[in-house]
């Protein structure tokens, strides 16, 4: 019996319903939260990669909760200095990565209506078609096959329907986070199918007009995330800090305005470390995120270059969003460890 699979579904409603959130929320919900999001889609529509599509439906019913719970929205160089000046009403700071056009069409108009500022990290290469999508490629595979095959990796998915399909886009995407070897594998498999990533990337991607148009709205701060969207802990120094200010500069010339802050690709533990923060400390960003869970505290402005964010998904419901600002998620994720996420 997979045990940790059974009790992390019912956590959230353990925590709200026997008290123990209440403890939690003292030591670990800190001051806010930083939200993370991709793309935004119409309701009823299926995607294979749900995980990094959140229906416009399930936008709005966030930042109802978030305003009806007292929760302020703010733009990221406001959370830095509210932490600088230990304010206390809880916020939250709403962040998009990647670039997709979709923040532009369907994200824009709701958070308009709603007065949200927010973070939209674009990777260039989303606009330029240099970006690294092979998770593109992956989902189009699985849209297309009912039976996945990777045999460098020993590997065999069944996905005849869509939660099969799901389940396989996760799976995969997991093993490639785990495993050196699984990305050539993975995109092996894309290139003998005849899938081009790149086209993909361009069609779901901002173009430059429209980044252009979205880093207008005075809502909207524009951050980096990376030329080719790779993994930077894999990288060499050189090729990180390239990714780095080579995203920047793109972005400071495309939109005539300073971008200060920065999202590792990925984020997570094997993707991005303390030799990653201390360059994007050097390259001068304000900033930096990454995909760790957590809430953010007064001390994370001694570790500003690994601030957690926590997800919001589509399936979300008033005891997660609770979870994620009072930190329960990081609670889990610690082992009631140290609040602070640091690298």
């Amino acid at each position: 019996m997979n045990v940790r699979a059974i009790v992390k579904p019912a956590a959230p409603f353990v925590a709200r319903y026997s008290g123990l959130g209440k403890a939690l929320a003292l030591r670990y919900g800190g001051a806010g939260a930083v939200f993370m999001l991709h793309s935004i889609v119409g309701d009823g529509a299926d995607h294979i990669d749900a995980p990094i599509r959140c229906p416009a439906s399930a936008l709005e019913r966030a930042l109802l909760w978030i305003r009806d719970n007292g929760v302020r929205i703010v733009g990221l160089d406001e959370a830095v200095d509210r932490l600088e000046s230990r304010a206390k009403d809880k916020f939250c700071v709403l962040s998009f990565d990647d670039g997709y056009a979709d923040n532009l069409t369907r994200a824009l108009p709701i958070l308009e209506r709603f007065e949200a500022p927010f973070t939209v990290y674009v990777t260039t290469g989303m606009v330029t078609g240099e970006i690294d999508a092979w998770w593109f490629g992956l989902a189009k595979l699985i849209a297309g096959r009912d039976r996945i095959d990777l045999p460098q990796l020993g590997c065999r998915f069944n996905c005849a329907d869509l939660s099969s399909k799901q389940q396989t886009y996760v799976a995969v995407a997991t093993l490639v986070d785990s495993n050196n070897q699984a990305l050539a594998a993975v995109r092996s498999a894309i290139a003998a199918s005849g899938i081009d990533c790149h086209a993909l990337a361009r069609a779901e991607g901002l173009s430059i007009g429209q980044l252009r148009q979205l880093a207008a709205s005075p809502l909207v701060t524009i951050g980096a995330h990376g030329v080719r969207h790779i993994n930077l802990a894999r990288a060499s120094a050189a090729e990180v800090e390239q990714e780095m200010t080579a995203s920047r500069r793109w972005l400071e010339e495309a939109i005539d305005r300073e971008v200060a802050h920065f999202a590792y690709p990925f984020g997570g533990a094997k993707a991005c470390g303390p030799r990653e923060a201390g360059l994007a400390e050097a390259c001068g960003f304000r900033t930096a995120v990454t995909t760790r869970h957590g809430t953010l505290f007064p001390e994370h402005l001694d570790h500003r270059y690994a601030l957690p964010r926590e997800p919001i998904f589509g399936d979300d419901t008033p005891i997660s969003w609770r979870c994620r600002i009072d930190g329960t998620y990081r609670a889990y994720h610690s082992k009631l460890g140290d609040p602070v996420a640091r690298m």
